[in-house]
């Protein structure tokens, strides 16, 4: 008596099916698809030591005035809803775009990126409130309390205006990662320039309210895997085998079998082109004497 194998590894379960001269064990496998999505804050504004800030600005540094008044910048972006829960993040930019230097005499500074702890409100954050009715632990925010000890990212910011960009690393992957997953935890970032307490250090940055062309922009990738096939045993028809399986549209699915799972080299039985809309898929093999393993393959 010859058997077919039809195996579930990805659907979280294991079923047997006889039929005449048949087991059959059936498997899946799912490719990941790459997206990326652009974003401008959801909320940004600046806090100014001893200082009123201004909802509508970012800025960061020390100013020119004796004694020097640091400048620290909020930003927050919108991640869930704008990308797939199930996503998995593979690059994180921020970009910002400097406007202003404070003349003469601007001095190059490096700005580090952290990630914020607690809540704030763009129209409520100054030096010393975070929002209407909560202060921060310290004046300015605290490194450790208030904002991570670690710095997720940092950038150097020369005199030249224009866009500064700090670049994807595993940091900033981990923190939209977060995000997304745990909306409650966004907070976003603040910008701080690690020699704010010399003067000339301060640049204007754009914020949302100047518009989309300069705003601080934060592009995601991602990958998204199409849901996970679940494949269906049908009956021996006119000496062959059938199995069936719901495809996604625009994602293109190989059915493949082999002979042996020990075996590596599986060999494609068909493939389907990406549907437009959601379809069943059929797949039929003529029956053998022979031993056969299943899987579908999403791409």
């Amino acid at each position: 008596m010859s058997r077919r194998h039809l195996e579930i590894e990805v659907v979280m379960f294991l079923f047997f099916r006889f039929l005449p001269i048949l087991i059959l064990f059936l498997s899946t496998q799912v490719d990941l698809h790459a997206s990326s999505v652009s974003l401008i804050p959801i909320a940004d504004t600046e806090i100014i030591e001893n200082g009123t800030a201004n909802p509508a600005k970012l800025r960061v540094g020390g100013n020119n005035k004796t004694p020097v008044q640091r400048h620290r910048s909020l930003i927050k972006f919108g991640i869930a809803g704008n990308l797939p829960i199930n996503s998995a993040i593979t690059n994180v930019t921020l970009t910002v775009t400097v406007i202003n230097t404070i003349p003469p005499g601007a001095i190059n500074s490096t700005y580090d990126l952290r990630v914020v702890l607690v809540p704030w409100s763009e129209m409520d954050a100054t030096w010393i409130n975070r929002l209407n009715n909560a202060e921060w632990t310290t004046p300015g925010g605290a490194i450790g309390a208030d904002f991570t000890n670690h710095i997720s990212q940092t950038t150097a910011i020369n005199t030249q205006l224009g866009a500064k960009t700090f670049v994807s690393n595993s940091n900033l992957i981990a923190d939209v990662q977060i995000w997304l997953q745990n909306s409650n935890a966004n907070f976003g970032w603040v910008i701080i320039s690690e020699g704010e307490a010399t003067q000339a250090t301060v640049r204007d940055l754009a914020s949302r309210e100047d518009g989309a062309a300069t705003a601080p922009t934060l592009i995601i990738q991602y990958t998204v895997p199409p849901a996970k096939p679940t494949l269906g045993i049908l009956l021996q028809t006119n000496n062959n085998f059938r199995f069936s399986f719901p495809a996604e549209t625009n994602h293109i699915y190989i059915a493949q079998y082999i002979g042996n799972l020990s075996q590596t080299n599986w060999a494609i039985l068909t493939n389907f082109s990406a549907a437009t809309i959601p379809t069943n898929r059929v797949v039929s093999d003529p029956l053998t004497s022979s031993n056969r393993f299943y899987r579908v393959q999403a791409q």
